[in-house]
């Protein structure tokens, strides 16, 4: 392996310690759910509204932050994106209050879009395309590890520590530690040391009728995503599992996913993708009904098949854009805002609207209706883009 083999695998290496604590963080609340929930005295439809605090900045920001990160470059755009990250954790073991809380959440909305966002951006320039369908998808990883990370040691934690607020020091400690170890990365391997500008001519990458669908493909499959993330340890808690029990299956779902994601964006050929999502979003919606059944050996195989479409639909789905004619590489930061942008207007609604479905009603049920839904309509739409032939010109 040549030097410059040896660098670039580094610089995704570092990349990827950035996008855990990115996970790590993000899923910090869901294990503690209930007891944050009591403390702060906040009803569930509340809760859902904090969970969804940081995917609502984070759709405003997204396209800002790819523009900032294809004039100024990655190397200072991860660093500040890791800061924000590590700021939202420690003020979440600050919040007083459900607002605080919601503003808390909120900060990781203003640093999230620069690591998500940045990703496929260096994946782009530092990767040939053959080899971009395996460095996304070891990235892709290293969220869902993260989550897996902070559903496990969470609660653990709370326990050694005796409060839930110092799980929350800990993650955003861990968050400005990766920040530190990207800056010594990207400085010896010399990231962005003669930052390309691209043309700014951004309204076309809209226009793009490929473009638009994978947006939309962006926001059903954010919307599943971040619905499950925040409520599914609270859904299989009131069911035949106990809190530990709910977050330990959550996370063995998860790491499924993570082993799937190793595996099939890189070796989907890329004309099939939208049929292997189609297949993916019907096994999704099945197995979230399953979920309301009682059988612990269903549930199982639920949540493993629930891990796989969830941990490898976006780096399947930002393949696609990768693809894309209308996407040049000097135009995948502004390219990935977009997608990021749709994709949390998903991730805004999903756990808001779960959360007020489950406030209006005995059970999950109508909360699993929805996901059902979505998936199904997720399933449709690849269907759809597969019979129109809509990556002919990719």
């Amino acid at each position: 392996m040549t030097g410059s083999e040896h660098r670039k695998w580094w610089v995704l290496g570092s990349l990827w310690a950035l996008y855990a604590s990115f996970g790590l963080v993000a899923g910090s609340l869901a294990p503690l759910l209930s007891h944050i929930r009591v403390e702060l005295n906040m009803s569930h439809a509340a809760m859902g509204a904090a969970l969804g605090a940081w995917p609502f900045v984070y759709l405003a920001v997204s396209a800002i932050a790819g523009k900032l990160l294809d004039r100024y470059g990655l190397r200072v755009g991860l660093a500040a994106g890791s800061i924000l990250i590590g700021a939202s954790g420690l003020l979440r073991a600050l919040a007083q209050s459900g607002s605080s809380l919601w503003l808390a959440v909120a900060v990781f909305g203003l640093g999230g879009p620069f690591i998500s966002v940045g990703a496929p951006k260096l994946v782009t320039e530092w990767f040939s395309a053959d080899e971009r369908g395996l460095a996304v998808g070891l990235y892709s990883t290293a969220s869902s590890l993260g989550a897996i990370t902070a559903l496990v040691i969470a609660d653990p934690l709370r326990v050694v520590t005796g409060d839930w607020r110092w799980v929350m020091v800990i993650f955003g400690t861990v968050s400005l530690t990766s920040g530190l170890l990207w800056v010594v990365v990207s400085s010896l391997n010399r990231v962005d040391q003669k930052p390309e500008l691209p043309n700014e001519q951004y309204d076309g990458l809209w226009r793009d009728q490929t473009v638009r669908r994978i947006l939309f493909l962006a926001f059903t499959i954010f919307f599943v995503g971040h619905a499950l993330n925040g409520w599914m340890p609270e859904m299989l808690r009131t069911g035949p599992w106990s809190a530990r029990g709910a977050a330990w299956l959550t996370a063995g779902g998860i790491t499924v996913g993570v082993i799937g994601s190793l595996i099939i964006p890189g070796r989907v050929n890329p004309h099939k993708r939208p049929q292997f999502l189609t297949m993916m979003f019907i096994a999704m919606g099945i197995s979230v009904w399953a979920l309301t059944v009682s059988s612990q050996t269903l549930h199982l195989f639920a949540i493993a098949v629930i891990g796989i479409v969830r941990v490898s639909s976006v780096p399947m789905a930002m393949l696609l854009l990768m693809s894309s004619r209308a996407v040049p590489d000097a135009r995948m930061g502004v390219a990935g805002g977009l997608f990021f942008t749709a994709g949390e207007l998903g991730g805004v609604s999903g756990p808001w609207v779960i959360g007020i479905a489950r406030q209006n009603s005995a059970d999950f049920g109508s909360s699993v209706a929805v996901l059902s839904l979505v998936a199904a309509v997720s399933a449709f739409a690849c269907w759809r883009f597969w019979r129109s032939g809509f990556l002919d010109h990719a």
